[in-house]
């Protein structure tokens, strides 16, 4: 290992995954100085396959990436959801949301992430005032009035970076948030969701479906290349032995599941499955430090939220930066400015985490009686004139306070 080296930044950012490179690109706008650590080689984007992992951006999170420049990397490879169907299996009553009906081309888009990968990365390598320490980890750090000291290592370096501010974007298990001090509420949903990409007998045309079963939802996404993507949520005993069957047997599981929406599922691809848990932050910043994406709230995948809440969060604290730079001299780490920060992105934090575990317990319950009075309600949702149109805004990320990059404008 290499002596060490001392490299001194405006803002230090813990974790080069999708919301990290995000946070990035946005503050590259900003002329800061930024550095990113990251765990993993950023140079290790899987091949083209079958099997790629999805991401549904909402509508806003579409425009956050268009105003940085990052679109047009993305564009051809994201399938435009244009209708929403939300029922419960072999029940009545449902709930449709049309992208035309709102005014908008699409209500969101899936892309797979190593296409998000590579556009995000790909203006990282050509900023000058950006370097990625990689693979690498925060190994130890001191947060003071002055400042942050973190010692990073990897196999070719050991480093002192001193930033003004911390930012920790490390996952739902941020090592960050606990070597902060910081605690966490976690809620065991006792789950697995299992993922996999199929094509299916009927093209899906842009629709999406989130069904609700006794078992526990399931959400087809529309992809690109005629195939679609399952999130399919079981309790974790079950999820094992549905992972573990042939295709053909995995297959029947869920046209049982699912239904015939889109005809006979015909060719499944690898399945992946993930235990699933939501996690609170007690806190949001500390001491010249702030927690975003999933180190802050984690979610259940019922609404395919998270990433779009963690892209709020990016974008609102870019945004925060930027106000402050607008009034004159500034520091990114003044507590004054983390405390605006915390006030904008809690309210949204808390209402997001409420509503999709309220999804996951009350359509999971099932109690006689309960299923007749959940499709009554998706029924009169339906029917009552702007709760669609209200859901819709909230399911696009253009609810409440929005980011200024989701309104089409730049942060400066």
């Amino acid at each position: 290992m290499s002596e060490a080296t001392r490299i001194d930044c405006d803002v230090l950012i813990v974790g080069g995954g999708l919301v990290g490179s995000l946070l990035a690109n946005a503050l590259s706008t900003l002329k800061l100085e930024t550095v990113l650590v990251e765990a993993k080689s950023v140079d290790s984007l899987e091949q083209p396959s079958f099997d790629g992992r999805v991401t549904a951006l909402a509508n806003g999170s579409q425009r956050v990436l268009q105003q940085l420049g990052l679109w047009s990397d993305i564009r051809a490879d994201a399938q435009p959801i244009r209708h929403i169907h939300i029922g419960e299996r072999s029940r009545f009553g449902a709930a449709r949301i049309e992208a035309r009906d709102e005014g908008v081309p699409a209500l969101g888009y899936t892309v797979e992430n190593r296409t998000l990968g590579a556009a995000l990365w790909k203006p990282l390598k050509a900023q000058q005032r950006f370097r990625c320490l990689s693979p690498a980890e925060v190994v130890d750090f001191e947060c003071s009035a002055e400042g942050v000291s973190a010692r990073v290592e990897s196999s070719q370096i050991t480093a002192t970076v001193r930033a003004r501010l911390m930012v920790a974007a490390d996952g739902a298990r941020s090592k960050l948030r606990r070597a902060l001090g910081i605690a966490a509420r976690v809620d065991d949903y006792e789950q697995q969701a299992i993922i996999v990409n199929c094509t299916t007998e009927e093209l899906h045309r842009g629709r999406a479906f989130e069904r609700f079963t006794s078992k526990g939802p399931i959400a087809v996404l529309p992809l690109t290349q005629d195939r679609v993507g399952v999130v399919w949520t079981l309790p974790t005993e079950l999820a094992d032995r549905v992972h573990n069957l042939s295709d053909d047997d995995f297959r029947t599981a869920l046209q049982t599941a699912f239904g015939f929406r889109l005809g006979r599922f015909e060719r499944i691809g690898r399945r992946d499955r993930h235990p699933l848990h939501r996690v609170r932050s007690e806190d949001l910043t500390g001491e010249r430090t702030v927690l975003i994406g999933n180190a802050a709230v984690a979610l259940h995948p019922v609404a395919g939220q998270g990433f779009n809440l963690a892209l709020r969060d990016a974008a609102a604290l870019a945004e925060v930066i930027a106000d402050a730079a607008r009034e004159g001299p500034y520091d990114p780490g003044d507590a004054v400015l983390l405390d605006r920060y915390r006030a904008w992105r809690a309210g949204d934090q808390r209402k997001l985490a409420g509503f999709t575990h309220a999804l996951v317990r009350g359509f999971g319950a099932n109690a006689a009686g309960l299923s007749l009075l959940r499709g009554a309600g998706l029924m009169a949702f339906d029917l009552v004139p702007g709760a669609k149109s209200l859901l819709a805004r909230h399911t696009m990320g253009l609810a409440g306070r929005v980011p200024r990059l989701a309104r089409h404008l730049d942060l400066v």
